[in-house]
């Protein structure tokens, strides 16, 4: 295994999370489901400082990430700035990590769900009244931010704590379809989309960074690369291929306008 630059990147990366205040924790959502997430104390139940009071308590930010490493290396870079205005919830995707699952669902509504259940068993002081959350994902973190806060809006009216405040979507196409997938594929040169989103060998990682990183490195060392594959996309393969055709886009998903705090 060794020691390399996937482990001091991973360092450097969760030492942004805990100098935003961050924490590592996980919670069984179900008897088949348990996620892990990164949150900041006060949302936390059974902690010395977790259950916030009415002069605490601040607006809630989900952050939901997407294919790819640890949602530490997506999110490093905002943790910081957004944890002096709000308190955030970072979740690990089913699949990705150490979010595990032995139910069949498979779906981006699947793992809104997950989340949704998660943020209905955290102590957000229900006391004062709903609390306002607002929900951000990346690409297919995005399908998965858009079922999320219908999910919450549902629970708000029947009584749960939450209300959805702003919901952004990055990088995301909730309307794309099989056409879509097709032209990707041969834009990587592959046959089958997940051939691309889930790489098998560090050739076919080199075409997805050169297709989905924002300025790739002109030079990636093929060790580096081995070990990029072996430890941020071997894990857990099947069940993320599975996760790519289970998306709801493009299968009979009609978009639908999202109910928000006004």
């Amino acid at each position: 295994m060794g020691f390399g630059v996937v482990t001091i990147l991973n360092a450097v990366f969760r030492r942004a999370f805990t100098s935003a205040g961050l924490r590592p924790s996980s919670a069984a959502v179900d008897a088949d489901t348990t996620l892990h997430f990164w949150a900041h104390p006060s949302l936390l139940p059974n902690t010395k400082n977790g259950g916030a009071t009415k002069q605490q308590r601040r607006p809630v930010v989900v952050l939901i990430h997407g294919f790819g490493p640890d949602p530490t290396w997506q999110w490093a870079s905002q943790v910081g700035p957004l944890s002096r205005h709000f308190d955030l919830l970072v979740p690990t995707l089913l699949f990705f990590g150490a979010s595990a699952t032995s139910a069949p669902g498979r779906s981006d509504a699947f793992q809104a769900a997950a989340i949704a259940a998660l943020l209905a068993g955290l102590d957000h002081g229900d006391r004062e009244g709903p609390r306002e959350v607002h929900v951000v994902g990346t690409s297919y973190g995005g399908l998965v931010a858009y079922h999320l806060a219908r999910a919450l809006h549902v629970q708000g009216q029947g009584g749960g704590g939450w209300r959805v405040g702003k919901v952004a979507l990055c990088s995301s196409d909730l309307a794309k379809g099989p056409e879509d997938d097709r032209a990707l594929a041969a834009k990587g040169g592959v046959a089958e989309v997940t051939d691309l989103m889930v790489p098998a060998d560090t050739k076919a990682l080199r075409r997805l960074m050169d297709i989905c990183a924002h300025g790739p490195p002109k030079y990636l060392p093929e060790c580096l690369a081995r070990e990029l594959l072996r430890k941020c996309f071997a894990n857990q393969r099947e069940g993320k291929i599975q996760l790519i055709k289970g998306i709801a886009a493009g299968h009979g998903f009609q978009i639908a306008p999202l109910s928000q705090v006004n």
